[in-house]
């Protein structure tokens, strides 16, 4: 027979340890979980109107507006470099031509064609200083810019879309991706 191990010895702590820990994870795992559930829309039906209130209780209550989400996959646009008019009509032509001239963008990512890094993001820098001070779906827009290896003088836009108004955060049918 095998000696029982003493309540202080290195195994009994080791599986003490091992339990613990696998508590531990789990009780993470379940605040990853619940923090992961999509936030309950919470309506104003329920609260009742005090008695003292003047306005005339509406008929039907006010639908909640959701937070607006963001279309997953991004449209792409390509503009030469130049000055700010002409990246800008460049791009707002292609908006129009997309059908989505009058969505606002969630955010953007630009990449500058050019052979040295440097030159290339300082390029999708500009283009994006440029969408900022220029297109008013684009002015709240977090941007960042990238280089591309490649012949300067062009510059990728990826925008990715908000959603519309009534929640729809399907692709745009007449956008293309890059990841196409």
């Amino acid at each position: 027979m095998s000696p029982r191990p003493r309540s202080g010895s290195p195994v009994s702590r080791t599986v003490l340890l091992a339990g613990w820990l696998f508590a531990d994870l789990l009780l993470l795992l379940l605040v990853i979980a619940l923090g992961s559930l999509p936030r309950e829309e919470r309506t104003s039906s329920t609260a009742s109107p005090s008695p003292s209130s003047s306005a005339p209780p509406s008929e039907s209550p006010s639908p909640q507006v959701a937070e607006r989400g963001l279309v997953l996959k991004p449209c792409s646009f390509t503009v030469s470099t130049g000055s700010a008019g002409s990246v800008r009509s460049q791009l707002a032509a292609q908006l129009r031509q997309a059908g989505v001239a009058d969505r606002t963008a969630g955010f953007v990512l630009s990449f500058g064609t050019a052979p040295q890094p440097e030159a290339g993001q300082e390029a999708a820098e500009k283009v994006n200083r440029y969408l900022t001070g220029g297109l008013s779906g684009f002015r709240h827009a977090p941007k960042r810019g990238y280089w591309k290896g490649g012949e300067s003088g062009k510059v990728r836009i990826d925008v990715f879309f908000l959603a519309t108004p009534d929640g729809d955060t399907t692709f745009p049918r007449r956008c293309h991706s890059s990841d196409d």
